[in-house]
């Protein structure tokens, strides 16, 4: 850590300079010597005053209040903390020996180098201010770990070649993907001290498993069976030491049942974790609301939802981002026997846009799920990506009562021939609705 370096740096000349000038002192000044058994002993520097401490805090720049912070607990726990951060990280180049990060708050692009073990591998998540990273090509010398791109600390996880169904899963290959990129499709972890959290992985083949593990741990805990065919997990969030999931359905019907909740247990080593399933998602209407003269681009009403759960001021949220889908339609194609939705046409192009958002407070009772649509999230801002959801608060240089999203996502599938995207990013404000899009 720079700071750190900086400051055994200043102590080394320091005591080098004490040290020489003590010793052509007693040459010239010898009658002094027994002066020195007088000399002030000054404290251990983790027990830094805290005024001092302070004093000094305030006058460091980002960077380095972070590093401030990563010390020692003393300094953490009695200097005023440093405000939560808003990174974006910006797209990472695998052969490139750093991270960059937009900072929302200060406008300004962040790097921090790269250790040589964590380069060209794959970033396939982020939580509590740890990045999920995989290294390596094949599915025997794959290396998988948290990393702290401040301190740049790495924090080793069981190989996922103790997952019996990796290596069956690696025929869903994309040319040029690291291969866990293939199958993880998100990742959370119950707190920030890495060393003692609970990692949970989703993985992307049929959304329908779930891997635990502690960083100690030799092998992940697998998780799966909870659900039926047509249920898959969406969003998940740990909350009071618990790990909550969103499950959705493939079956409108299903959706169409009363928001319920189911609480599994599970065993990891002698620690248990209990899992609260949460089906509370509304079917989509996937009506079309409009088309060109010729019907050769359709827009469907509500033709998507996808439900992201977060803590927010001691509460548990789940906020539903709802999509509306456009659809470009080849008319050039009469095969009848495509199996398509709209006759004889195939889909040229299908885009999803943001159409609005709705907010709900999660509370379990006993057996019973009670859930409130919330308006007002107060001075708080909510931030949507493509896998997780953040709420901040009391930041200056935000507006309130909102919900910022970003997509720059490719949905398709290596077996389709047309795109199926999401790529915009915009605010959306609860008090009216309203949308005011950044960029197309």
């Amino acid at each position: 850590m720079r700071m750190i370096k900086y400051m055994f740096l200043a102590y080394k000349t320091l005591a080098f300079n004490l040290l020489r000038g003590c010793c052509s002192f007693s040459k010239t000044r010898p009658l002094l010597k027994s002066s020195t058994s007088k000399m002030t002993v000054h404290g251990p520097w983790n027990q830094l005053p805290n005024d001092i401490g302070s004093s000094i805090f305030e006058l460091l720049d980002l960077e380095d209040r972070l590093r401030f912070d990563l010390v020692c607990k003393q300094w953490r726990s009695n200097i005023k903390r440093t405000p939560q951060l808003l990174w974006l990280m910006l797209p990472y180049d695998r052969n490139s020996q750093y991270l960059s990060f937009f900072d929302m708050c200060e406008g300004k692009i962040r790097k921090f180098n790269l250790p040589g073990s964590a380069q060209g591998g794959w970033f396939s998540g982020c939580s509590k201010g740890w990045l999920f990273l995989v290294t390596g090509m094949d599915v025997d010398d794959l290396r998988i770990f948290l990393f702290d791109p401040i301190s740049r600390s790495q924090i080793p996880l069981p190989p996922l070649s103790t997952i019996s169904s990796f290596k069956h899963s690696f025929t869903a290959r994309h040319p040029g993907w690291n291969p866990a990129a293939c199958i993880i499709n998100g990742v959370e972890i119950s707190s920030s001290d890495a060393s003692q959290c609970i990692v949970v992985v989703k993985f992307s083949i049929n959304n329908r498993i779930l891997a635990l593990c502690r960083p100690q741990d030799e092998r992940w805990t697998i998780v799966e069976g909870l659900l039926g065919d047509e249920y898959y997990y969406g969003n998940f969030s740990f909350f009071d030491g618990e790990l909550y999931a969103c499950i959705l359905s493939s079956d409108e019907e299903n959706n169409n049942q009363d928001p319920c909740f189911q609480t599994h247990s599970i065993t990891l080593g002698s620690q248990r974790v209990n899992l609260k399933l949460i089906s509370s998602t509304p079917p989509p209407t996937n009506l079309i609301f409009a088309a060109d003269a010729d019907e050769s681009i359709l827009y469907y009403k509500d033709s998507f939802r996808w439900p992201y759960l977060v803590e927010s001021n001691g509460q548990l949220l789940v906020v539903t981002q709802i999509y509306d889908r456009i659809m470009d339609l080849d008319d050039s194609d009469s095969d009848s026997d495509n199996g398509n939705d709209n006759g004889d046409r195939t889909s040229l192009f299908m885009y999803f846009q943001a159409a609005t958002f709705q907010v709900k407070k999660i509370q379990t009772i006993g057996d019973t799920l009670h859930t409130t649509v919330l308006t007002d999230v107060g001075n708080q801002s909510l931030f949507v990506g493509a896998g997780d959801c953040l709420a901040v608060k009391n930041c200056d240089k935000l507006d309130k009562n909102c919900i910022y999203f970003l997509h720059d996502m490719d949905y398709s599938l290596h077996k389709q021939d047309y795109p199926l995207i999401s790529r915009e990013a915009g605010v959306y404000y609860l008090e009216d609705g309203s949308i005011q899009r950044c960029l197309p």
